[in-house]
Parts: C-alpha cells; sequence; structure tokens
C-alpha cells in the first residue's frame, strides 16, 4: 500500500507498510523497528507481539509520546496485560493496528506534530 497526500516534511514518515516490509524515505526495512517521530529510527529483536515484554515497552515510554502505535503485521493482535504496566503508570495511550492502518495513523499524527511512536512489526518471510 502506497501512502500519499502528506503534509510533512519529517525524514520518519513511512511511505509503504506491509507484514513484511516498511518503507520510510528511501529505505526498507524487513525487521522490525521502532519508529519515533522525533528521533532515529531503532531496530528492534521482535517478530510478533508474543515476544513483547515490558522492557521493550518501557524503550517506547522512554520517548515521553502521547500515544504508542503498536503495528502487529497483517493482523492485529493484542499484547498481554502484564507488559502494559509502563503505559499505565505514565499515562500513555496504545493502539494496536495492523501495519498499513499503523503506518496512516503514524503519518497522520506526524502531520499534526503529535508526540508518537510507532512499534512496527516486520514479520520474516521465511
Amino acid at each position: 500500500m502506497d501512502l500519499s497526500e502528506n503534509h510533512t516534511n519529517n525524514p520518519n514518515l513511512i511511505i509503504q507498510a506491509h507484514s513484511n516490509q516498511c518503507i520510510i524515505g528511501n529505505q526498507t526495512y524487513t525487521q522490525s523497528i521502532i519508529i519515533p517521530s522525533d528521533n532515529q529510527l531503532v531496530p528492534c529483536q521482535i517478530n510478533s507481539v508474543n515476544e513483547l515484554t515490558e522492557k521493550i515497552v518501557s524503550q517506547l515510554c522512554e520517548y515521553k509520546p502521547e500515544v504508542i502505535i503498536l503495528a502487529t503485521g497483517e493482523q492485529i493482535t493484542f499484547p498481554q496485560a502484564d507488559v502494559l504496566g509502563p503505559l499505565v503508570k505514565k499515562h500513555i495511550g496504545l493502539e494496536v493496528l495492523n501495519n498499513q492502518a499503523a503506518a496512516r495513523t503514524f503519518n497522520v499524527l506526524l502531520a499534526e506534530n503529535r508526540k508518537t511512536v510507532c512499534l512496527m512489526m516486520i514479520q520474516s518471510s521465511e
């Protein structure tokens, strides 16, 4: 899916998102990545929601976002509640979406200059 009609020059704008890849700028990512609205992208060694830990959630909270977008691949898969403690403690919202919807939502928030971070889970095609 190609995303267009973007009204931001943010370098982290998502151009395309699928379950097996994400394109940001002219770079194609085939492994999961953390995409902050105002910082550099960070690789993340996670392939599914079942691998999400409280430590990773805490890492996402360090960006001090208004909302965290959890992009879970082709299907929406909710994480276990016990790993979400840092969100509750810091009053940070969570959106769980498939990768394409997460990309659209992230880009809208970028265009609105909102502070957000997206964990884009890329599922290996092996």
